[in-house]
């Protein structure tokens, strides 16, 4: 019967994730997961460990995001799990995620055990966390996944150390903690804040004055902070001198941005509705807004709360201080792009939030169900735990492809350049070029000197043939962004076709030489080589692609198709099969690599795949 009891709140929550969230197993790759899973060669390469664990989060090759400097290679590595067991089927690594998702409430669980709340009360707490629309960012985008691992191994390391003091807990159960905040760490820079929340939980549970208890979560606390230190040190050696910070705020813009942003939080996880994958809110400028003064007053009421918990010793105020402690590095504004704040952002302070609310409820639900009050506790309990899943559910719809996405998003964000930017890739990926155009011309008005939307535009003009107003605007995205290896490819390869064939093949030259390992500029160059009529110059740069990148499509293809114009059909047919492989669009060049393998002996040759350019921008 105690296996029974233990089992029937775990298939419970797992039945509220499936009904709340399950949704999102018929979901693709969106946004970030093209550049961090579909386009990462890393992932699906077995030898590339070693570069995964030493390389920053965004960084592949020659494309980096100088904005979004994170380490976090073991979330890297479970993508590279999950492309093991699934490839680029995307119902894996939603999988994966649904089941991340879980092993946190059923961590949420047995914290508000911990807590000395009942079971009622605890399984509440579990659920509310399991349905709460504002982790339906976390769970349903795969890119989320790095919140909810570090989550966990946070949300287990603090598990382990909590209780006794750390002189009287065994070595192993410390080892554990430790090496769980390290896997944390790893995972997502969001976990920094336990030498923080271990610090307050000793300081507020050990015995004895003040001054004592401040020495004894000291010695709690400093083990934690060592391996932050490590960490860091790791971190320093992958990614040098980090990131830029897209900008940086006066302490009165920061106070206000910051009062405002954690005032926001904390009514997104009390009133979850008009929730948006990208909030219009841009850095504020002064205290004197409204708006300011209103954070200002929440985040106060909250701070004197749990001063006044904190002075009676009330474990109540830990609570409400892990929600804001947690929150902390969120607040380094410009150092993870325009972002302001993020449903994801809240899904580690979420867990003080539902422990703290098993703990207030346990008194009215869990004495017994005789009591009036206790029925009617459990029962709006339940109503509310109803309602945020519905919400969830609605919520995880908008996750289901980029389309969708965006296509929300612009009409929360209408004045949003990233998001009319990002709306006319999804709409261009979709192949309605138009509409595509106009979105992208609309991002460009919004924001002039945009490089990427300009960039994005001329890949648009070019898939409609519009292969001058394609050269002018990656002329455009170039002189604004010069480094852009991207858009220098594409317009190498657009001077071609129009006729300029030495401008093109100067530029393509000089993109190889100075990225020599950059597979789509040596596919570019060997391209252009083949529509020029010197197939055999091509080769060697498709072998030093392949070479690069074992996963890069179109370079089998390319090799194919000359080795088939050589003569050399069983070479074609090798080649054609790894591209077959490796490609999961239907169209003319599966179509000409199926006919090449059945016929490698024929006469028909496959049509050129050309760049598959426009290439896509790192986002």
């Amino acid at each position: 019967m105690p296996r029974i009891a233990h089992l029937t709140p775990a298939a419970l929550i797992a039945l509220a994730v499936l009904l709340s969230l399950g949704g999102a197993l018929g979901g693709g790759f969106v946004w970030d997961d093209r550049p961090l899973i579909v386009e990462n060669r890393l992932i699906k390469d077995p030898s590339a460990v070693g570069t995964i664990l030493s390389s920053g989060f965004w960084q592949a090759g020659d494309r980096h995001d100088r904005f979004r400097a994170f380490f976090r290679p073991l979330t890297t590595l479970t993508y590279a799990l999950d492309y093991v067991a699934w490839g680029l089927r995307p119902i894996g690594f939603h999988i994966t995620n649904l089941l991340l998702h879980f092993l946190c409430c059923l961590l949420i669980y047995h914290l508000c055990l911990q807590e000395q709340v009942g079971r009622r009360a605890a399984l509440v707490g579990a659920l509310l966390f399991a349905v709460h629309p504002v982790h339906v960012e976390s769970v349903a985008w795969i890119s989320g996944r790095t919140d909810l691992l570090a989550a966990l191994f946070t949300l287990l390391s603090f598990h382990l150390i909590r209780g006794a003091p750390a002189a009287s807990r065994p070595a192993g159960r410390r080892a554990a903690a430790l090496s769980s905040f390290a896997l944390a760490l790893f995972c997502k820079e969001m976990a920094a804040t336990l030498p923080l929340l271990v610090f307050a939980w000793a300081a507020g549970t050990h015995p004895g004055p003040a001054r004592e208890r401040l020495r004894g979560a000291a010695r709690d606390a400093w083990p934690f902070a060592a391996v932050l230190g490590v960490y860091l040190v790791a971190r320093r050696l992958a990614l040098g001198e980090g990131g830029e910070s897209l900008y940086r705020l006066d302490p009165a813009s920061f106070l206000a941005t910051a009062l405002f942003a954690l005032g926001r939080y904390v009514t997104l996880w009390l009133l979850p509705v008009r929730l948006d994958a990208h909030y219009p809110y841009p850095p504020l400028d002064g205290l004197w807004r409204p708006s300011v003064a209103v954070a200002a007053i929440m985040i106060g009421v909250l701070l004197e709360t749990a001063r006044r918990l904190w002075a009676t010793r009330t474990r109540d105020a830990f609570w409400i201080g892990w929600f804001l402690i947690a929150l902390l590095p969120v607040l380094a504004f410009g150092s993870f792009g325009d972002i302001l704040l993020a449903d994801r952002f809240l899904y580690l302070p979420s867990a003080g939030a539902a422990v703290l609310l098993a703990r207030m409820i346990s008194p009215w639900i869990d004495p017994g169900l005789q009591r009036r009050a206790g029925r009617v506790a459990l029962a709006s309990a339940c109503a509310v735990l109803v309602a945020l899943g519905l919400l969830s559910v609605r919520r995880t719809r908008f996750w289901r492809d980029d389309l969708i996405l965006f296509e929300t998003m612009a009409r929360t964000s209408p004045a949003s350049a990233m998001v009319r930017c990002n709306y006319g890739l999804a709409l261009y990926g979709a192949g309605d070029y138009a509409r595509a155009t106009e979105e992208l011309r609309r991002a460009i008005r919004l924001l002039p000197g945009y490089a990427l939307a300009h960039n994005n535009l001329a890949a648009a003009l070019e898939r409609e043939g519009d292969l001058a107003g394609a050269a002018a605007e990656y002329l455009e995205a170039l002189r604004l962004a010069p480094l852009q290896i991207e858009g220098r490819v594409n317009l190498g390869s657009v001077l071609v076709r129009l006729g300029r064939k030495d401008e093109g093949l100067s530029i393509l030259r000089r993109a190889v030489r100075e990225h020599p390992r950059y597979p789509p500029a040596l596919y570019a160059l060997a391209d252009t080589f083949d529509r020029t009529g010197q197939g055999r110059a091509a080769l060697p740069y498709l072998e030093t692609a392949i070479d690069v990148d074992r996963f890069y499509p179109n370079a089998y293809y390319l090799k194919g198709k000359l080795l088939y114009e050589e003569g050399d059909g069983r070479g074609a047919a090798q080649a054609m099969q790894i591209f077959l492989s490796l490609w999961d669009e239907s169209g003319p060049h599966k179509d000409a690599a199926l006919r090449v393998i059945a016929r490698a002996g024929g006469t028909q040759a496959p049509p050129p795949l050309g760049p598959m350019s426009p290439l896509p921008p790192a986002r």
